[in-house]
Order: C-alpha cells, then structure tokens, then sequence
C-alpha cells in the first residue's frame, strides 16, 4: 500500500505540474501575446530563410539504394573505379496493335535501323567546351575500343608510329600483286595512308545475326578490309581480308610479303638510327592484326533480306543459339573462325564476341523442348554509353576537345546528347508524319519506344517540382473547411473563422520554415518534398488547430466559466489557461507521437524515405513551434475580441464590426479562486454536432449489444486486412508504377517490364593479385555459366577481360592459358595486350593504377602512343565481366532469386579461396536489395513507431493502462491499413513501408479523446460519453481537413502519388478514424482506466459541479453515472 500511495501522488504531482505549465503560459499569452509572437514570427522567418540553402537530388541511385546493405560498399567501390552503372540507352519495335503479337521481323528490323542508324551515322550536336566550339556524336559517348596509335592512319609510319595500319596496308598491296601478278589494278588494295579513325560503339542489335548488323556505325576504314576482290582459282566470293590471310597462310605468299615488310622496315630503322631488333615485334604486331581483322565484320553473315518468312528468321536465331552452346571450352579457340569458314549461322558483335541475343529480343515464347524460340513479339537495340566519370571515358573526352573538362561538364555533355536523341527518336514514338511510322507510311503498324539513361532523372526532378495550383488547390479546400467548420451566423461574436484562417497561416508559415529547416540540416529534396509533404504537413498541422479553437470556443461560450470574470476585464487568462491546460498537452501529445512515427520511420535505410520521414519530422516540429509561439498568442488576441463583444473579422462586411454588448452574467467573486483548472464534468459542448453526439452517438455505447456488433465487424475487418497484407501484398516498385501516364518513359517501361527480361550484372574483382588468381577467377565464371540465369551465349569466361587477355595471348604469341603466375611476366603480356586489336574491346571493363602509389594510371599501355612511357608499378586493380542475367524482367521475386544464389555461389568461392576475390553487383542488386529484408524493415519500422507512441502516451498521460489500448488500437489500424495495401493495387516497397510507420503518428489524433476520458470522473460509460462529445467534432473537423488537404493529389500527374498517398492516407485517415471514434470507445468502456488522481480530488472537493451543488461519484465500474446532491445519491 506504501507503494500505491506513494505512486499516486507523484502522478496527481505530476500532472499537476504538467496542467501549471500549459496553464501559466495560457496566463502569460493572454497577458502580453506579442511578446511570443514576435519571437515566434522571427524563429520561423530565420529557418525560412534556409530555403536559400536548398538542394534537390535526382539520381536514381542517390534516391533508391539503402544505406545498411552491403551494396553500399560495393556500390562505392564499383563506383570509384568504373565512375558508376554505364549510362543505358534502348530503342524497341512491337507491334501497334498489341506488344505481345508475332511481329514481322523483316520489316521490324528494318524499322529498328530506321530509327538508330542515324543515331550514329548523322545525329550530332555542337559544343563549346574551354572556348572552342566542337562537334561531337554518339561515337563520342558510346563505349567502343579506343583506336591504339599503330592502327591510325598516316604514311609516316617512322613518324606516326602506326605500324599495324602501315603494315597492314603494305601486306594488301603485296597480296593482290601476288594473287593477280599485276591483272588487278591496286586500288583493289587498302589505300596509301590508310588507318582506322574509330571502331564501332559496343551495341546489341538483332541485325548483329545478319550482314545487315553492318548497314549502320561501321566505318568506312573497316568496310574497305571487307571489299570484294576477284576470285582466285576455285576460292570464290573472297573479300580483301579473306584474301590476306588466306595468302598468308600459303606456303610461298607470306616468304614474299612479310619478308618484304620485314626488309622495309628494317631500312627505315636504319635510316632513322633506330635498333632493327625492334623490327621482328612490329612484323609480328602486323600479322597479329590480320589475324584478329579477319574476324571483324558483317561479310560472312547471311542477310535476313534473303529469307523468305519470320519462320526462316527464327529457324537462323535458334541455329546459331544452338551453335554458341556447343562452343569448345577454351577462351583461347574463338568459334567465330568456324562461323565464318564455315559459314555457320551465329550471332555475333562486329568483332567476332558472341552476342547475348536473347537480350535482344522481346515477348519470346518457345518450343516444347525449351530451347527454340517459336515466336518473337519485339525487337530491341540496346547501347551502354559511358558514365560520365568513367576514367576512360574522362581521358577520351579531354583529349577529343584538347581541354580538362570536369566531371560536372562532362555530366552536361552526356545529357545533352541523350536529349539530342531524345528529340530526334520522339516523333517516330509519336507516329508523327515524315517519320516512316506515321500513319499510311512504311511502319505505320509498328510502335517504336525508347528510354535513355537521363530518362528517370527526368522523371524524378518533374516529380521534384512542387504542384503549385494542386497546393493552392489543398489550402483553399482547407480553408473553405475551416471557414465554415467555425462561422456562427447567428452569434458573429463567437464566430472563429478568422481565427482558423489565421491559423491555416501558421500552418503554411511553419511548413516553409520546416523546409528552410530541412535545407539547413543539409537534407536534399526529392520528389516527395515538393509533391507530398505540403498536403501531408497542411492535413496534419490544421487538426491541433481545430483542437485549439474547438476548446476555446467551447470556454468562451460556457456561461457558468464566464460567470466567473470580473467585469469590463478584457483579458481572456481564465479561458486561455483552461484551454491550454486541456488541450494542450493533448496537441503536445499528438505532436510528438507523429514526430516519433516519423523519426522512428526514417529508420529505413532507403535515403528517398529517410529523407520524406525527416523532412516530415522536421516540419512537425517546427508546426509545433508555430502552434505555441504564433497560433496561441492569436487564440488570446480572438478571445480578447470576443470578450470586447466584436464580430468576427470576416463577417464585419455582413453583421458590422461589434455587437451590442449584452447583459453580463452575474460576478461570483467567491468562485473565482475554486476554478483552478478545466473540466467539462458536467459541461455540454456548444456546437451542433457536439449536441448531435451527446444525444444520439454517445448514449450508442450503453448498449452491451451495440459493443458487440462494433467488435465482430472490426475483428472481421482485422482479420481479413491482416490476410491480405501478409499473403497477398507482393513486393516491389516498377518504373511504369511511377512514370507519367503517356509519356515516353512510361511507355517504354509497360512495353518492357515483362517482355524484354534480360539484365546485364556484373562480376566484379576486389583489390586481388590477378595473376594468381586466375584459376580462382576461372572457377567463379565457371559456376556462373552453370546457372540457369547464364544465357547459352555469351560465355561468362569469354566475354571477360581474362579470357579476352586469353584469347590475344594464345593467338598472338602462342601462350595458353593459365598466363605465368609472375608478376612481371604477366604484366608484360597486360601491356602488350591492352594496346591491341582484342584488349582495346576490354578497356571499359578494367581499372588499372600504380601498385606504389595507388594513382590510377590509363589501361591502355599504348607503347606507340608520342610520350609514352613505361610504368613498371602498372597492374590491374579492378576488372568487371558481363552476365546477361535471363528471365528477370520487373519481378521482384524472380530478381531476388537471382540476386541471393548467385551471391551465394560468389561468396562460397570467396570462402574456398580463403580471399575476397569479387562480389556480384548491376541494376538488380542496387534497386532490388531492399525487397531482401522488406518484413525486417516492416517491423522494426512498425514497432519502434509502437514503443515511440507508447513513451509519448505514457509521459503525458501517465497511464501504463492507457498507453497498452492506444498502442493495441493502432496495432489494429496499421495491420488494416497494410491490408488495403492489395486493394488499392499498390505494393510493399519504401514509401508504403514508410506510410505503415506514418499511420501510427496520424492514427494517434484520437489520444485526445484517451486523455478526454481521464479527465473525467464517473462510471466508464459516462467518461466516454463525455470524452467523444468533447473530442469527436474537433477530431472529425481534423479528418475532414485531412481529406481536403490531400485531395488535390489525385490530381498530382504521377500514378505513384495518387496510389501511395492520396489513397493510402485516405485509407489511414479513414481507418484512425473509426477505430479511434467506434472501437476505441467501446474498449475504454469495458476496460478503461481509472480518471487522473487530480480528477478524482477535484471532483470530490472542489469542482466545477460544486458551484451547481452537485458532486461527481468516484470512480466505479457501474453502468450508470451517479452524481450526489445534496448528500444524496441521484442517477443521472
């Protein structure tokens, strides 16, 4: 019993001291208002000014990839060494009517070159980049070898260093005298001077399968290798190149030419004083050159023009997926060789790689067997230009326009260029006429889509801009809600719509300040900044308003209160300390459980939520601030009028400035030291709808029957929602979710997400020794290749810079595989390699720097290049190989599988190794990791919302009791929300998850009425009588306004707004609502706790009741209140 007593009165101490608080500054503002106000329009008016300091991220990546996972790091480190994820860009043919029907390949391909071959060869644009003006195009920012100094033009080769080119060029000549003894003419020949000025851009086409993959962006130079020449005895249809080797391969042919090259050069050496022990490495340069040019080119390839039906078409894809299956193991046996002597159908790029087709093609669907494809519904063109600060990429484009450009230059240069393409794609998107896709033209029955890398930034800075008429929209409807809510026609002096207007204000005010604030604390702005917080701050700011003005209005209209002011004293303290004693710890209350929903929900590591929960947080907090600095000092100022007999402000034009002062209540002086603090005990709130629930909704939870009827449908409610949220809900957020309707991006993603299915990922090398984990990396790109996601080409091992580093070596100087294990050696072969016809191809794929003093150093060792020179610490210190990743698509689930088996294949083998060998990384492990933990996430979120609203219940109203229905109540509405989730058509992903957090802050408006309930005294049935008649119109005025403020987002242009707020916060509103007004009531009339220790003395001593002779009983637990009068019991 110590304990109990000693508990209670360090809760009647407790709340005692709380009611002081609110009600001293209920005193000091209804003394001398302008003192906090001033303070308060100069703390606001100074975050404000933070708007100066305002940023707006835009990169997907920035926005969308969690802060706790291990792609972090990894995504770091990819990024530091390759600039980042290489800038997409992708053009699609389906068919007009339906994206799922059998197209004409023929003619789609066709219409596919229409529309990218002048990407390359005609589109550009011009630049002025360090004062002189340049003309650049896509060759300029596609990944693509870079031409090495022996393979450029010149005729000096003494001066220019391009021996291959030279040497090549010297061999043709010879060759064709040889093969003809002077009958053809040497323009037959490659011409004096002859060299490469730029190798096709790295793509993925269909036409790649066929001779017309060489229609478009393959130079000139390269065609030339390609010439017809005449037939030589029985070998027909040769071309130049076909004829070098060939020749070469004789016996007496190469004796003639190369021996003659070989003297050639040697003289120059001499001439020029230069050692001739050089000269046999640059013979055997040329020839290695010829040996890897006879695999370039289109020249073998059947054209489809030729084939007669889409059947044919298919029937050449399945035959050469088919081939690519069977290809010899060995990187250092390139099937291309087969391909061409053969001629064999295969799918290959112009340098003789396999091509990931499957890629290329869309809506596929196969045969019985798995393995043939049987229908195609789309053709796809798909290019990886570079990221801007990709290193190679950094040192082409400096060295392209003679000036360093910087990295935010070099950004513009690329955006610049994908808007160029953009513009020039658009119309035919469009069927726009002269286009060959209008209607009545040539592919009128087609449709073209296209989405390049810029295409989501764009979205997302549209997103980013704040809907100016739809929150003009928003504070209007509140306004009007507001105005009306609170005009009294009948009494213009306790009319309070200029008092709620003004508040409407102060809201306003402090979300500007709440984002100079966030500006401050350097938080960037995404897209739900300008397009949701406005709506979301607005609806929950004007609820603790309509509290504030519902209960002073209630004050100054009770007559027994007013009864008790001297007269002729203006100055409003004992309404404005009731009002804040009441009320105030209740919006206090309300304000931190939805600053602790929303700093508790920026616990999800997704920087887009993180940012929308502070940015919130902030601003609430900051409302906050308005509320007591601004709004009160005004609630005082409005009582003061209505005290002074004025009619309200915007009512003056209609019912004049001031009313006829009225007889005033009689003065008792002896009670005016009795009314220490608020009680509505046995008061009746003033307006309609209070008078509506005191009659005919309040007296609805005497009924045992009604309770039950309340707690069966909202058990069924519960339970279905509950049903549906964890077994029906699916994860994810597609790019078509959050694209506007009709625009090229979302078109593009409806047309893709499920029909083209193939990703490019990425196997990715730590700091590691290569050369002595060569074997390592063997095994990795061998358990990859086994897995079902691996197409049947390419190989993983192939299409890597180690098997291409492979490949060169077994072909130039005869060295299998593994290369020697010493470091020097290996290098040696890394120099050499990088400079020639297969490791330029590989240069975008590797990171190289000084193994001394970590600078990072050009990959391409170009030993011919002017001012070269040699770096004996060079290594490589990162490399990425390529796996196009099947059957992906914008499944989450499918994405996942992937993500989580080829991970684990990975880190097994690093655990094998005993070393962090490589890890795997793409667009699915950046934007899918967060769907690995969605529930950890949901219910950390969730419950450590539960517990914030516990301790802030708990604080303030003091009652474990209390706080356990509250937080079971919301419990309640968060697994009801989570169920609507699936009937809404939205998906579990960061911003629902994030709203699942927020619902329990908004939910938590009806603490009110649990604070209601302990502050009154009587039977259970009583207090919650008295509670929703006092709480339920200030709280449904908060609903309504809440819906006002958040309609305008239906008209928000992006899907993805209106899903995931408009409708989930109407859901949430809707939900916190009936539980908070429906069940809620009919728990605390069964099990609510007992009225606060201060209630029950002041009922039993000294209350309001007292000055009418009637006492309020102690607490029991009957059904009927009972009041005493008199000393006698008396039912109420």
């Amino acid at each position: 019993m110590g304990l109990a007593n000693a508990y209670r009165r360090m809760l009647h101490r407790y709340h005692l001291a709380m009611n002081e608080i609110f009600a001293g500054y209920g005193s000091f503002v209804a003394h001398k208002p302008w003192i906090p106000f001033i303070v308060g329009i100069m703390v606001l008016g100074g975050l404000t000014a933070g708007l100066i300091k305002r940023t707006t991220e835009t990169d997907l990546e920035k926005l969308w990839v969690e802060h706790n996972s291990r792609v972090v790091e990894e995504r770091l480190y990819f990024n530091q060494r390759y600039g980042g994820i290489p800038r997409k860009e992708s053009v699609t043919i389906t068919s007009r009517a339906s994206p799922d029907a059998q197209i004409d390949l023929k003619r789609s391909m066709d219409a596919l070159t229409h529309a990218v071959a002048p990407l390359y060869d005609e589109l550009s644009m011009e630049t002025a980049v360090g004062g002189a003006r340049n003309k650049l195009g896509n060759v300029d920012f596609c990944e693509r070898p870079i031409v090495p100094t022996t393979l450029k033009p010149g005729k000096n080769p003494m001066k220019d260093n391009n021996w291959g080119a030279w040497g090549l060029q010297y061999i043709s000549t010879c060759s064709v005298f040889w093969a003809y003894t002077g009958r053809v003419s040497a323009d037959s020949a490659l011409p004096e001077g002859w060299g490469i000025t730029r190798f096709p851009c790295t793509k993925l086409t269909p036409m790649d399968c066929f001779k017309e993959g060489g229609d478009f962006d393959y130079p000139e130079e390269m065609k030339l290798l390609e010439r017809p020449v005449p037939d030589v005895g029985t070998i027909k249809n040769i071309t130049l190149i076909d004829l070098l080797l060939g020749l070469y391969q004789m016996t007496t042919a190469p004796v003639k030419c190369v021996n003659l090259l070989r003297t050639n050069i040697t003289s120059q050496f001499r001439q020029a004083g230069r050692p001739v022990a050089e000269v046999q490495g640059i013979v055997d340069e040329v020839v290695s050159i010829m040996k890897f040019a006879f695999t370039w080119g289109y020249r073998w390839r059947k054209p489809y023009s030729l084939m007669k039906s889409n059947k044919e078409i298919i029937d050449h894809i399945n035959s050469a997926v088919e081939i690519g299956r069977h290809k010899n193991p060995d990187p250092g046996v390139p099937q291309v060789v087969d391909c061409i002597l053969k001629k064999m159908p295969c799918c290959m790029t112009w340098f003789g790689a396999h091509l990931p087709i499957f890629t290329a093609l869309g809506s596929v669907e196969y045969d019985a067997s798995g393995k043939n494809i049987s229908k195609v519904g789309g053709v796809r063109w798909g290019s990886n230009n570079y990221h801007h600060d990709h290193p190679l990429f950094a040192e082409y484009i400096s060295n392209r326009l003679v000036t360093s450009v910087g990295s935010d230059e070099r950004e513009h240069l690329v955006k610049k260029w994908e808007d160029a393409m953009i513009h020039d794609l658009d119309p035919m998107r469009r069927h726009a006429t002269n286009t060959s896709f209008g209607d009545g033209e040539m592919y009128e029955n087609l449709q073209l889509e296209f989405n390049m890398w810029k295409s989501t930034r764009d979205i997302i800075a549209d997103a980013s801009k704040s809907p100016l008429w739809q929150i003009i929209l928003g504070a209007a409807l509140v306004s009007a809600y507001a105005f009306l809510a609170f005009l009294n026609l009948r009494n213009p002096v306790h009319s309070h719509t200029s008092l709620a207007l003004m508040g409407m204000a102060v809201v306003g005010f402090a979300v500007l300040a709440g984002f100079g604030l966030t500006a401050l604390c350097g938080i960037p702005f995404s897209p739900l900044a300008g397009s949701v917080v406005p709506f979301l701050a607005l609806g929950l700011g004007i609820d603790d308003v309509f509290v504030l003005v519902n209960v002073l209005r209630n004050f100054l209209e009770d007559p027994k209160l007013q009864a008790l002011n001297t007269p002729g004293d203006l100055v409003p303290e004992r309404e404005m300390r009731h009002a804040l004693t009441l009320a105030g710890p209740s919006v206090i209350l309300t304000t931190f459980s939805v600053l602790a929903a929303f700093f508790i929900s920026s616990m999800n590591p997704m920087p887009v939520a993180q940012w929308f929960c502070w940015q919130m947080g902030l601003t609430a907090t900051v409302h906050t601030l308005g509320m007591i600095l601004i709004f009160m000092p005004i609630m005082a100022l409005d009582a003061r009028r209505v005290k002074a007999r004025y009619n309200d402000p915007n009512l003056w034009l209609f019912c004049g400035i001031r009313k006829s002062k009225a007889p005033e209540a009689p003065y008792t002086k002896e009670a005016t030291s009795e009314f220490s603090d608020p009680s509505f005990q046995d008061s009746t709130g003033s307006s309609a709808i209070s008078r509506w629930v005191a009659r005919y909704y309040a007296p609805l939870f005497e009924s045992n029957l009604f309770k039950i009827i309340v707690v069966v449908l909202f058990s069924g409610l519960l339970v279905s929602m509950t049903y549906l949220g964890f077994e029906k809900v699916e994860h994810g957020l597609r790019l078509s979710d959050v694209t506007l309707t009709g625009s090229y991006q979302n078109t593009f993603a409806r047309t893709t997400e499920d029909r083209f299915t193939s990703y490019d990922v990425w196997i990715v090398t730590r700091d590691i020794d290569y050369a002595k984990n060569q074997n390592n990396l063997v095994e990795m790109y061998r358990a990859l290749e086994k897995t079902k996601w691996n197409p049947p080409q390419p190989g993983i091992l192939e299409s890597s810079p180690l098997g291409n580093l492979y490949l060169w070596n077994q072909i130039a100087y005869n060295v299998s595989w593994p290369i020697p294990a010493n470091n020097q050696t290996y290098y040696d072969y890394i120099k050499h390699w990088s400079a020639g016809p297969l490791g330029i191809a590989s240069l975008q794929d590797i990171y190289c720097e000084d193994s001394i003093t970590k600078e990072q150093l050009s990959c391409m060792q170009d030993a011919h290049a002017p001012g070269y020179k040699n770096n004996p610490n060079f290594r490589i210190a990162s490399s990425k190989t390529g796996m196009f990743a099947l059957h992906l698509g914008a499944g989450t689930s499918s994405n996942l599988d992937m993500m989580t088996k080829t991970r684990t294949i990975v880190d097994d083998l690093n655990t094998k190794f005993g070393e962090d060998v490589a890890f795997m990384y793409g667009f699915p492990f950046l934007f899918f990791e967060q769907y690995l933990h969605s529930y950890r996430d949901l219910y950390t979120v969730v419950g450590l919302a539960l517990v914030g609203v516990f301790v802030a219940v708990l604080v303030f109203q003091f009652s474990i009791t209390m706080s356990l229905i509250i937080v079971t109540v919301l419990l309640m509405v968060d697994l009801e929300v989570y169920g609507f989730i699936y009937v809404i058509g939205a998906k579990l992903n960061s911003l629902s998850l994030v709203n699942l957090g927020i619902v329990i802050g908004m939910s938590s408006e009806f603490t009110y009425l649990a604070r209601s309930f302990l502050m009154v005294d009587g039977t259970r049935n009583y207090r919650v009588r008295k509670a929703l008649e006092w709480t339920f119109e200030p709280l449904l005025h908060g609903f309504g306004t809440q819906i006002a403020a958040t309609i305008p987002l239906i008209f928000v242009k992006y899907h993805a707004f209106r899903v995931y707020y408009f409708a989930m916060f109407t859901i949430m509103g809707v939900l916190g609502f009936l539980n908070g007004f429906v069940l809620l009531p009919v728990i605390l009339s069964w099990v609510g706790p007992p009225p606060l220790p201060h209630v029950v003395n002041r009922a039993n001593h000294k209350g309001v009741a007292q000055d009418l002779g009637f006492r309020a009983s102690p607490h029991h637990g009957g059904d009927t209140p009972m009041m005493s009068h008199n000393g006698a019991s008396v039912p109420l």
